[in-house]
């Protein structure tokens, strides 16, 4: 149980991933294969699930379930090179490239890597997809619900000391081009000049980020052109209907978390906010929290979380058309409400050194799901998901 405690601050994918495989990994001149697996089962309460969710009323496996591989070639002199290739259940597991790239060592406190990278948002953004890493069966839908992970660029890592408080400091700098709107209206987009600062700080027992991210959002949604070009067919400038449209306007992430990871006692908690600016989406805000407690005479640690997401309303943007508009354009602002709060108990059970079994209860209620039917503010949804997981290092 020792190994989430030692994965708390942990600058890089290369790092975190070495950081729980076992000593057994492959290693020869330099190169060295690591790897790990998730098998996930699950099932929820509905069959028309809110659009968080992987499952539906029928129990499954595929929709968490994964196997990766990662690869890092020691090429000498400050130089490495790194692939992890996975294969998702979603995807029914294709093998694909999650990311690859080149690092150089200009000290023993300053790396700076080029390629295919993780964005590092979140606490647990650079083991993502490494569920023994983590103290649940999945990270918070409501935290991390961002459609991409990765981008293509930069990223410098620097490392100091200051007050006996140690601090990592990761500035990226790069592009994306991904699917977004996955789970409504899945459309290929691309962001660019994404560029932020994600600064880590820790001592002893305890941890803190804060991560600000901002780039050029170019998303072409077919039904939201289709809805602007109408709007413009009835009378409503350009101007305005670029308040709608996703045509390179400003999107912005701001993220804060803390860990207390103190004799058996851990604690985590997050939040942050996701805005696209002048856009028919609305500002999310969302946090959560988690406690746990490790019981290690049996290898078991027991935990609750609860976690929450909502929106800030535009009211404003719809006073920018012609007055017989307003309502229609109000109302597809209303239309965009995401909102649930969820509450979470599960185990986990250390069973081997390299394993770990998990079981998860999630409760979600309050749920505002206007886009997949699921919920209405007046008369909000409530759905479970139950699932229980292997997680493995090798």
């Amino acid at each position: 149980m020792r190994t989430i405690r030692k994965l708390g601050l942990v600058g890089g994918a290369c790092v975190a991933l070495s950081a729980t495989a076992p000593a057994s990994a492959f290693e020869y001149e330099g190169l060295s294969i690591n790897g790990f697996a998730s098998i996930v089962g699950g099932m929820g309460s509905d069959e028309n699930m809110f659009r968080s969710t992987s499952y539906t009323d029928n129990f499954e496996f595929k929709p968490e379930s994964k196997f990766a591989l990662q690869v890092t070639a020691d090429l000498g002199s400050g130089l490495s090179a790194t692939t992890q290739i996975m294969a998702k259940g979603a995807n029914n597991f294709n093998a694909e490239f999650e990311w690859a790239y080149l690092s150089y060592d200009f000290t023993d406190e300053t790396t700076l890597r080029a390629g295919r990278l993780r964005v590092p948002f979140y606490k647990y953004s650079d083991y993502l997809d490494v569920g023994y890493a983590q103290p649940f069966v999945r990270p918070p839908l409501a935290m991390y619900n961002l459609d991409f992970s990765t981008f293509d660029g930069l990223s410098l890592l620097h490392n100091f000391s200051l007050a006996s408080f140690d601090f990592n400091a990761n500035i990226t700098a790069g592009n994306v081009s991904d699917e977004f709107f996955t789970t409504t209206e899945p459309t290929e987009g691309k962001l660019e000049s994404v560029y932020g600062i994600n600064l880590q700080v820790s001592r002893d027992w305890f941890s803190a980020y804060a991560a600000y991210y901002s780039t050029k959002v170019y998303i072409p949604r077919a039904s939201l052109e289709q809805a602007a070009d109408n709007l413009e067919g009835f009378g409503a400038p350009p101007s305005a209907t670029s308040l709608l449209r996703i045509d390179g306007d400003t999107g912005t992430f701001l993220g804060f978390g803390m860990g207390i990871d103190y004799a058996d006692i851990i604690v985590n908690a997050e939040y942050s906010t996701v805005e696209i600016e002048d856009t028919l989406t609305l500002k999310n805000a969302q946090w959560y929290v988690m406690a746990g407690y490790r019981i290690n005479s049996i290898s078991i640690t027991p935990y609750v979380m609860y976690e929450t997401t909502e929106n800030d309303p535009n009211t404003s943007t719809a006073k920018a058309f012609p007055a017989p508009l307003q309502p229609t354009v109000q109302g597809a602002f209303d239309a965009q409400q995401f909102e649930f709060k969820g509450l979470s108990a599960g185990v986990r059970y250390d069973f081997h050194s390299n394993a770990a079994l998990k079981l998860e209860y999630n409760h979600y209620y309050d749920i505002v799901d206007l886009t997949a039917g699921v919920g209405t503010p007046a008369d909000p949804d409530d759905q479970s998901v139950i699932s229980v997981a292997v997680d493995v290092v090798f």
